[in-house]
């Protein structure tokens, strides 16, 4: 049967097919659609007004993440392929492990718990959660996936920059550009490590609970208020400095795992490519 140019059948193969045709491209685009999704809630507080605009925001943005990356692990079929339905054994899990150090050196030498409400603590553990699963599902589920079509090492080096370059836009949540630039770096390294992770193992989940743990690790830590200027730009520098350093921690980790091509990497090294 011929399918008239245009039409909503012929459109749909198109896009289900991107990630093979342009693995480079559809890496790019799913970055910047996750990015540009969470970007548009920042317009709505001149709109909506305080205290409104706070929570619809947050919550937006928080049930943005999730809604992003499962249609676009859907659009594209990547959930057997991304990990999400392999179970993670205790075999599987292992090299995942020395991933737990990153959330445990914040909670250990941290400031220590914030006074909150319950309320408060519930809402900032539902939005950890979203984004564990929304940046993993995504930049590892489907930017890494995606771009081994073009080997191994460009996957996991061109899905953790995409990582590390997605939080610049907290620069326009008003974020102070040390704290900004100390996140890309870090993320970046982040990216390199939870990618390997998850091409050893087979499986995203690991990596979405030590993001969670870490992420909730920084969220319940409490800010030393201060008013001089200089404390608080050493304090940003000192800050910036540990978060690079757990960054270059998980990046070395990754490129070990690389490198001595532990469990399912071996196999990806000699035959690069998503699996069905």
């Amino acid at each position: 049967m011929t399918v008239p140019p245009g039409s909503p059948v012929a459109v749909a193969p198109t896009w289900r097919v991107l990630p093979a045709r342009h693995p480079a491209g559809a890496a790019v685009l799913a970055s910047a659609v996750y990015v540009a999704s969470l970007a548009l809630w920042l317009a709505l507080p001149s709109a909506l007004g305080e205290p409104t605009a706070g929570w619809v925001v947050v919550l937006g943005i928080d049930l943005t993440r999730v809604v992003v990356a499962v249609v676009i692990l859907s659009v594209w079929g990547l959930w057997r392929p991304a990990g999400f339905l392999t179970a993670p054994t205790w075999k599987r899990v292992g090299p995942a492990l020395p991933l737990l150090v990153l959330p445990a050196l914040p909670a250990v030498f941290g400031a220590g718990l914030a006074d909150r409400p319950g309320w408060k603590v519930a809402l900032g553990v539902f939005g950890v959660a979203t984004v564990a699963f929304g940046e993993e599902g995504v930049f590892r589920g489907v930017v890494l996936r995606v771009l081994l079509a073009r080997g191994l090492r460009p996957a996991l080096f061109g899905s953790a920059v995409l990582f590390g370059l997605m939080h610049l836009v907290n620069l326009a949540n008003d974020s102070p550009p040390i704290t900004v630039g100390a996140q890309v770096l870090m993320t970046v390294g982040v990216g390199i490590g939870f990618g390997a992770v998850v091409l050893a193992t087979g499986t995203i989940w690991p990596v979405i609970v030590v993001h969670f743990l870490m992420d909730l690790a920084n969220a319940v830590q409490a800010a030393a208020p201060t008013e001089d200027t200089r404390v608080a730009t050493a304090d940003l520098l000192a800050n910036g400095a540990v978060n690079v350093a757990l960054g270059a921690l998980a990046a070395g980790y990754g490129l070990w795992l690389v490198r001595r091509r532990v469990g399912l990497i071996a196999e990806l090294e000699v035959a690069p490519g998503p699996a069905d």
